[in-house]
């Protein structure tokens, strides 16, 4: 009897940032923006993890740190379909040291508001064998989509402006 076995969850969050649409998505697509809300790291702190972004159609996209406990989470996204200031479609998967944990498709999509942009991510997610959880990947990325707001709120504008 094995114990393997996979769960499924799709999740939509959304969140309206005071930003238009081309600021919002160049959040998404400059590495050094993109750190400061994926990653929540100042200037300061840039090297707490090893980050590439090579964001463009077939690009990559990896992160790779340590956790408190000494756990190394690797994770590794793949740019299916970009188009600018509309929508991002990637698939990446996660690794706690040489564990896969979990395997995603997510797509963002970018729509004017009144005030600003609409941002609605779906992610369509497959967690293996109990190592990862939905619930765990909500908060996680309901987090960074809050630390992009915080970013994006024009008095907060670190990250975004050199």
């Amino acid at each position: 009897m094995s114990d393997r076995y996979v769960t499924h969850d799709t999740m939509v969050l959304e969140r309206t940032y005071p930003a238009d649409r081309e600021r919002v998505f160049r959040a998404w697509t400059d590495e050094h923006a993109k750190r400061a809300w994926f990653l929540g790291e100042s200037e300061q702190d840039a090297s707490s993890a090893e980050y590439e972004l090579d964001f463009r159609v077939d690009g990559r996209e990896l992160c790779r740190s340590t956790a408190p406990d000494g756990a190394v989470y690797t994770y590794v996204a793949r740019y299916d379909d970009i188009v600018p200031e509309e929508r991002i479609v990637y698939t990446n998967f996660m690794l706690r040291g040489e564990t896969r944990i979990s395997v995603s498709l997510t797509t963002v999509e970018f729509r004017s508001t009144g005030s600003g942009t609409q941002l609605v991510l779906t992610e369509h997610g497959v967690y293996l064998d109990g190592e990862d959880k939905p619930e765990y990947r909500t908060q996680g990325i309901e987090q960074q989509l809050d630390t992009l707001g915080a970013v994006l709120d024009p008095a907060a504008t670190a990250g975004l402006t050199r």
